[in-house]
Parts: structure tokens; sequence; C-alpha cells
């Protein structure tokens, strides 16, 4: 049976997990203010039929990777939406990105697009659990009369477009705003809604690997909010670039969404290249470190600005480096604990939202070194 103090301590532990993984959503003082004249947001009605037909013509993007749940709604809150269609209770506002008009991306109101879909293309939703319209209960679309029918397509709708012409920066500021929903989307959520297709694919496809699994061991309510797929992006972003080139003055959000985007024109062998370095990295962080790899002394969560220094760091060595480094683990576990524990600002510089990356890259080389020349 777990005593009150175990159930604490394991809240305590998630709680922990949850501050440690909240690395880069607080650098907003580092972003750049941009031009207010090239925010293009227009809102308009459109009718539930035109929503259909776009849907119809697969111009609007539901294969959302970004987002690993799409339609995660209970039969019976996906009864209520449509219920609520019937008796002409008004919808919240839908957010989409329509940069480009071919293939529109929604920011906020997927789960009740998911369910138009299900319910009126699909049909596959069956209704259930309604609260006024008990007539109805175990009914789809083609069941309804056709009074209902039209009612739910002529349900006129407001819709907030991101226009063309909006830049990047100032789009994924929006996006950070508008999205205010119980389940507002993270920060690594939002880059994989701004960055649909081959940058999706290389980070599920690196986070899937073996090596990575068995070394950070994420929660499945982790894996769900996409953090292996955010850890993964900090090992390529400082695989492309180099530590002593990182932009400090404007943060890891913005170094991270830069190579996010780097990732649409990335050439194959350049990835296959980045997933070897990782393999090896992983690798090495397991034979030295064990299951304690990435983590700060006595606690269990992993720390992303470990996971950047070390996945990083050992990725660049040789193989015999490598090997000396394993031989020699007591040694350079001891190191990194004194490390831990003596330099206040190396400590300070992996526990919060730190501009000091390159100090905390050169203290880990150096301790590398260290080992290494002994």
């Amino acid at each position: 049976m777990i005593t009150n103090n175990q159930q604490m301590e394991l809240l305590d532990q998630e709680d922990e997990l949850e501050n440690e993984f909240k690395f880069d959503d607080d650098d907003d003082e580092n972003l750049e203010p941009f031009d207010p004249t090239k925010i293009r947001v227009k809102t308009k009605p459109m009718t539930m039929d035109v929503l259909l037909r776009r849907i119809k013509h697969d111009e609007i993007d539901l294969d959302t990777e970004f987002y690993r749940q799409s339609d995660i709604w209970t039969p019976k809150a996906k009864s209520r939406l449509i219920e609520s269609l019937l008796i002409r209770i008004p919808i919240p506002i839908f957010y989409i990105d329509a940069t480009n008009d071919d293939k529109w991306l929604v920011i906020d109101g997927l789960q009740r697009i998911n369910t138009f879909k299900k319910f009126i293309i699909d049909q596959e939703l069956t209704l259930t659990e309604l609260q006024f319209l008990k007539d109805l209960e175990n009914k789809k679309y083609n069941d309804l009369p056709r009074a209902y029918q039209r009612r739910i397509e002529e349900t006129e709708l407001t819709v907030c477009l991101i226009e063309p012409g909006t830049p990047d920066e100032v789009k994924y500021n929006i996006f950070q705003r508008i999205n205010t929903g119980g389940l507002p989307l993270n920060n690594q959520e939002l880059r994989q809604a701004m960055n649909p297709g081959k940058p999706i694919q290389i980070l599920k496809k690196l986070a899937n690997l073996p090596e990575f699994k068995r070394v950070i061991n994420l929660t499945k309510k982790k894996n769900k909010r996409l953090e292996d797929h955010e850890l993964i992006l900090y090992f390529i972003a400082f695989t492309l670039t180099n530590y002593q080139d990182y932009p400090e003055n404007k943060g890891h959000t913005y170094f991270l969404n830069e190579a996010m985007k780097k990732l649409n024109t990335i050439e194959d062998n350049l990835i296959q290249e980045i997933e070897n370095k990782l393999i090896i990295a992983m690798k090495a962080a397991y034979n030295i470190f064990g299951n304690r790899a990435f983590r700060k002394p006595q606690k269990s969560p992993v720390n992303k600005s470990l996971f950047e220094l070390w996945s990083v760091t050992l990725s660049k060595l040789t193989a015999q480096e490598i090997e000396k480094l394993i031989n020699h683990k007591e040694t350079l576990n001891d190191k990194f604990k004194q490390k831990m524990e003596n330099d206040p600002d190396f400590l300070k510089s992996i526990s919060q939202a730190s501009s000091k990356v390159k100090y905390r890259f050169e203290k880990i080389n150096q301790i590398v070194q260290e080992v290494l020349s002994c």
C-alpha cells in the first residue's frame, strides 16, 4: 500500500518533471519586436457547408501529427457539440492558419472540426447521451430529419484567418496569443503546427530510436506532449549550429524555431549523419551514466540543458575518446558531481531559462578534456 508520504513524493516528482521541461517557454524577453503592420488577420463568418467542402477536398490539414491525438474527445462530448448545433447554441471561434490557401492549418478548434467530419462526412459518430434531443439518441447524420441536416449545414461559424504574407515570427507570436484553450499547445506543438510534413517525420523517426528511448525513458504523458520531439530538436539545433554561434540575445525559443524551419530543406545525407551521431551519443551516455544520464544528482527528471550538453558533446568525440570516458566513468561522474555542487553559476545555467549556453558547454568540455588527459 502506498503511504501518504509516498503519494506526496510521487506528486512532487511529477511537478519536478513539469518544471524541468519548461526550459524554453520563459525567454519571451529575448524575442525581437516586429512590425505590427505585418499582422494580417481577418475574422469572417463561414457556413458549415463551406467548411465541409474544404474538408472533403483535403484543403484543411487534419493529419495533425503536431498534436499526436487529434481525435481525443469522448462520444458524449462529440454528441453534445452536435446537439449544440441543432439547438442553435453559438460555437466558439475557430483560429486557422490560411497562409497557404490550398491547405489550411487548424490552430484552435481541431477537436470540433474533427467531430464535424466524423459525424457529417465519415458517418462514424452515433449520437449518445444527449441532454435535450433525446429522440435523436443512437442516430447517425443520415438518420436525422432533413430539417436538422439543413440546420447543421447552414450553421454560421466564426473563423479567424491568418492570411498570406504574414511572416513566420509574427505568425508564431499570434499562435501563442490565441492558444489559450483548456489544454494550450506547448512550444514544440506550436512548432510542429507551423512546420508539418518533413520536419515532423524526421523528429518522429529519431525519437523512436531504441537507443534514445532507453536512456530518456519519458512517461506517456510527456510523449503525448511531444517532449521527446523537443529533446531531439535540441540535439539537431546544436548539431547544425555550433554552441559558440548560439544567438544569446534571441533565446532558446527563437533558436529552436529556426532549427525546425531548417528541417524543411535539410538533405537526406545530413539527416543520416545526425541520426548516426545521436545513436553514438545515446549509447555513450548510457554506458557512462546509466539510468542517471541527463539528470541532476539525486533527481530523476531528464534535464533539457543537460541533455543538450552531454548529447552534443559526446556526439563529437571519436570512438577512442568515448571508450576512454567509459573506462574512466567513475572519474567523469565525480568531476561532474563536483561541478554541480561547487559551481553555483553552472547549476543556475542548467536550472532555469538561462542565456549562459556558451558557459555551460565550456564547463562540460573542460570536464571531458580533464578526464581524457588523465
